[in-house]
C-alpha cells in the first residue's frame, strides 16, 4: 500500500455496504470445504456429500466426531436468526461470546428440515456457527444468517434499496481489508475445464483454477464498484516450483486501465496467497495479463485477492498458507530464507553478541528494534538455510559481557519490547516493567514489575560444543537462564564430554551470597563422566520447559523451580521441584529476565572459529 498518485472519483453509484460482513463463505458447500473448517480429528466422519437440498453439494457427518464450523464478524447489538436445512439427525448452532444456542433435527433421513435458531449480538461480535453430530448419519446444507432488527437491520435494509451515491478519493477510506469481488471474466481462450470463478471460490485445492496457454492471456475481476484498491493477492498453481510472469493494470470503468505493476515474477515459493504492493489507486476493475512460467507457456492461477477499502470490504477468506506448499520451509513451518525475526517474534528481546566491532570497548548489544527489523550476522546469528532455525553461535574466545568471563551469542529478554521510555533497570534493584519478579516478593515489587512468576519452554537442538581446552570446561553450554539483578535462579547447561557420545543436562541454581546448588536432569555433570545412555546426541532435537510458580505452604508463599526435558518422542524426564524460598530472592530490590541461546562455558580454546558452540532454536517462547 504506497502512498502516490491516484485517479479521483466522485459521485459513483454504490450498491453495497458494510451489511455484508454478516454473509456465510459457501453456505451450501458448493465450493466443498471451502469457508468452512473440517474439525472432526480423524477426518472420516464429516465428507462433502453430493446429496443436497438446493445446489449440487451439502455437509455430511457419518460419525460422532464429526464436526464443521466457521467464524463470522456480526454487527452488535443486533437480533439474528440462523437458518439451515437438514436431513437427519443433527445439530445446527451459533456461539457468541462464550454461549452456544442450538436447534437438533431428529430427521428421519428422508426429508430435508429447515432449522431455525434465533440469538443476539452483544459487544462481541466475533460468532461461530457450526453442524454436530445428532445420533446418526445427517446432511446440512443451505446455511443462511437473517438480520432481524438493530444496526444489522439497518445496514441489511441498507443494500436492498439499492444504489446510491457517494464520494470516494484515494485518503477516503482508512485501514485495509479483503475486497469482495462481484465477478470475473478471462479473455482469449481457457482450458473449459479451469474456468476462471475458480479464482475467486476461496479454494486452494489444485484442481481450483484457472488454467490459459500462451502469452498475454487476461482475466479480469470485476468488483461491483468503484473501491480504494492497495494491493493484489495472487496464488500461483505450483508456486512452490516455479515462478510465473505477469503484469497488473486497473480501471474505473473497464475501458481505460492504468499499469499497477509492470511485468514482473512471482516468487516461486509457495502456493499460498503472496501479496503485491503498489500506489494506491480509486478502481472497479482489476485486470493481470499472464505471460506463462519458467517451464511453459501456461498460465495457472489458484485465487485472487484484492485488498483496499471502501463499502465492498469483506471478512478475510484465508490466503491459504495452512494448506500451502512451499520451497522455503524447513522444520516446524519455519522460513529458510528470512532473518530470525520473521521466524520468531523477537520483539520482546534483545541480543548479546561476541564481539566488539563498534570499538567501545564494550560487548555488542543489539536492541529490540533493530533485533526484530531483520537483524542478523552470518557468523553468531542467522537463519538455518536448511531446517529454518535460529541459530546461535560463539567462540571461546570472544569479547564478553563486564561480569563474566565466557563469550555468549544470547537473547535477554526486554519485556518493555522497545518502548524506551521503560528503563532496563534500576540501580536500586527494584524492577520495571523491563522485568518480572516471583510471586513471593512483597506486593510493591510485584506492582512494578512487567510480570509475576514465569515460563520459558524452547525447542532445540545443540549442533556443537567446544573440544579442546581445560577439562573442566570442554563441552559445556548455558541453553538457557532465569538471571536476577546479580545472580541466577537457574542456569541450565548442557554438556557432552569429548569422548562421549552423548551430552547431559542439568542446571545451577545460585542462592544470593551461597555456593551454587546442581541438579542433574539428564546424565552426570563431573568432568570424567561416562557416556550417559539416556543422553542427547549433538543435532538431535528436543525441548525444556523452566517454569517458575508460586506455591502456598503454612501460609507463605514459596517460589517453586520446575524444569523438564521433553524428548522428539515426547518422553519427559522431570526434575524434582525446587524450592527457592531459602534463596534471598522473595526481596523488593531484585527482579527476573529470561535468557537464551548459546552462552559458552570454556574460555579455554585455541582462538578462532573452529572449536565453537552453536545452539538452533526451533521454538521459543516466554509467558507470564
Amino acid at each position: 500500500m504506497k502512498n502516490g498518485p491516484a485517479l479521483c472519483l466522485a459521485a459513483l453509484v454504490a450498491g453495497a455496504s458494510p451489511a455484508l460482513a454478516q454473509t456465510l463463505t459457501n453456505p451450501g458447500f458448493e465450493a466443498g470445504w471451502g469457508g468452512w473448517n473440517d474439525v472432526d480429528p480423524n477426518k472420516d466422519a464429516t465428507s462433502v456429500s453430493g446429496h443436497f437440498n438446493t445446489g449440487l453439494k451439502s455437509a455430511k457427518i457419518s460419525k460422532e466426531t464429526g464436526h464443521f464450523e466457521q467464524t463470522v464478524t456480526l454487527y452488535p447489538d443486533s437480533e439474528y436468526e440462523l437458518k439451515a436445512f437438514v436431513k437427519g439427525p443433527g445439530i445446527v448452532g451459533v456461539e457468541i461470546a462464550g454461549t452456544e444456542v442450538t436447534a437438533s433435527s431428529a430427521g428421519d433421513g428422508e426429508n430435508w428440515v429447515q432449522l431455525n435458531i434465533p440469538f443476539k449480538t452483544g459487544a462481541d461480535t466475533g460468532a461461530r456457527v457450526f453442524g454436530g453430530w445428532g445420533g446418526d448419519e445427517a446432511r446440512f446444507d443451505d446455511f443462511e444468517l437473517v438480520a432481524v432488527s438493530g444496526p444489522a437491520k439497518t445496514a441489511a435494509e441498507e443494500v436492498a434499496s439499492g444504489p446510491r451515491e457517494y464520494t470516494t478519493l484515494p485518503d477516503g477510506c482508512e485501514g485495509m481489508g479483503q475486497l469482495r469481488v462481484k465477478k470475473v471474466r478471462a479473455e482469449g481462450d481457457y482450458d473449459k475445464e479451469y474456468a476462471p470463478d475458480r479464482v475467486i471460490d476461496h479454494s486452494f485445492d489444485a484442481d481450483s483454477r484457472w488454467s490459459a496457454k500462451g502469452a498475454g492471456r487476461e482475466i479480469v475481476l470485476d468488483l461491483g464498484m468503484p473501491q480504494t484498491l492497495k494491493e493484489l493477492g495472487i496464488a500461483f498453481y505450483k508456486g512452490h516450483e516455479r515462478k510465473s510472469h505477469f503484469e497488473m493494470a486497473a480501471s474505473v470503468d473497464g475501458k481505460a486501465y492504468a499499469a499497477l505493476i509492470p511485468r514482473t515474477t512471482s516468487a516461486g515459493k509457495t502456493t499460498a496467497i503472496q501479496r503485491f504492493d503498489f500506489d494506491d489507486m480509486i478502481a472497479r476493475y482489476v485486470k493481470i495479463a499472464a505471460y506463462g512460467n519458467e517451464s511453459s507457456e501456461w498460465n495457472s492461477i489458484l485465487e485472487i485477492q484484492p485488498y483496499g477499502c471502501g463499502l465492498g470490504m469483506i471478512d478475510p477468506t484465508g490466503d491459504g498458507s495452512d494448506v500451502a506448499e512451499y520451497s522455503n520451509k524447513g522444520l516446524f513451518g519455519l522460513f529458510t530464507d528470512v532473518p530470525p525475526s520473521e521466524n520468531f517474534d523477537l520483539s520482546g528481546w534483545k541480543i548479546t553478541v561476541p564481539y566488539d566491532r563498534n570499538g567501545d570497548g564494550k560487548v555488542d548489544e543489539i536492541e529490540e528494534a533493530e533485533l526484530g527489523s531483520g537483524w542478523q550476522d552470518p557468523e553468531v546469528f542467522y537463519t538455518d538455510p536448511v531446517t529454518g532455525g535460529m541459530v546461535f553461535r560463539t567462540i571461546p574466545a570472544g569479547v564478553t559481557t563486564q561480569n563474566s568471563s565466557y563469550a555468549r551469542s544470547e537473547l535477554r529478554q526486554m519485556m518493555r519490547a522497545g518502548d524506551t521510555a521503560i528503563a532496563t533497570r534500576n540501580d536500586d534493584g527494584t524492577p520495571t516493567q523491563n522485568n518480572w519478579v516471583f510471586s513471593s516478593a512483597p506486593q510493591e515489587a510485584q506492582d512494578m514489575a512487567g510480570g509475576v512468576d514465569g515460563t520459558l519452554r524452547a525447542t532445540l537442538a545443540v549442533n556443537q560444543v567446544t573440544r579442546t581446552g581445560e577439562q573442566g570446561k570442554a563441552g559445556r553450554v548455558i541453553i538457557g537462564q532465569i538471571h536476577a539483578k546479580d545472580d541466577e535462579p537457574i542456569r541450565l547447561y548442557y554438556r557432552k564430554l569429548p569422548g562421549n557420545k552423548f551430552g547431559s543436562i542439568y542446571y545451577a541454581h545460585e542462592p544470593i551470597g551461597k555456593d551454587d546448588i546442581w541438579v542433574e536432569v539428564i546424565g552426570e555433570r563431573k568432568d570424567n563422566a561416562e557416556n550417559p545412555a539416556d543422553g542427547i546426541a549433538l543435532d538431535e532435537i528436543f525441548s525444556y520447559e523452566i517454569k517458575v510458580s508460586g506455591k502456598e505452604v503454612d501460609g507463605v508463599i514459596h517460589p517453586m523451580l520446575d524444569v523438564k526435558i521433553i524428548r522428539d518422542d515426547g518422553t519427559e524426564i522431570v526434575a524434582p521441584s525446587f524450592d527457592m524460598v531459602e534463596s534471598g530472592y522473595n526481596v523488593a530490590d531484585d527482579f527476573m529476565y529470561f535468557k537464551a541461546g548459546a552462552y559458552s562455558q570454556n574460555n579455554s580454546t585455541l582462538p578462532g572459529w573452529r572449536d565453537a558452540d552453536q545452539v538452533t532454536f526451533f521454538k521459543l517462547e516466554t509467558e507470564h
